[in-house]
């Protein structure tokens, strides 16, 4: 499953705010979800190669045992099923009421 998030954004430590990219502009501590990396933080160009910016990328934490990658990986794919089934759940309740509201109000026509 490689669904998640490539990264997100951590809030900037005194490290990360000294960092400055090829732009000259500060970079950006995010953190990688991806399946090779869970969990990895790293400094990447805050304006981004997409939008006009540099490709400056730098890890900032020092790369994990494949044990400990393999761990955290089985812990997202769970915590994503989990929210996948809140989801199923949910619409469950959500057709059981309506059901239940038509069959009362049938009930109360025909009786």
């Amino acid at each position: 499953m490689s669904n998640f998030s490539e990264s997100t954004n951590s809030s900037m430590s005194p490290c990360a705010a000294a960092r400055i990219c090829k732009c000259g502009v500060s970079t950006k501590l995010n953190t990688s979800w991806t399946q090779l990396n869970p969990g990895r933080r790293f400094f990447a160009c805050k304006i981004g190669k997409k939008k006009g910016g540099c490709d400056y990328f730098r890890w900032y934490d020092d790369e994990m045992p494949t044990q400990a990658k393999n761990i955290i990986w089985g812990l997202l794919n769970r915590v994503k099923a989990f929210e996948e089934e809140k989801v199923r759940a949910k619409r469950r309740r959500v057709i059981l009421t309506i059901v239940v509201v038509l069959l009362v109000v049938l009930w109360k026509l025909y009786d």
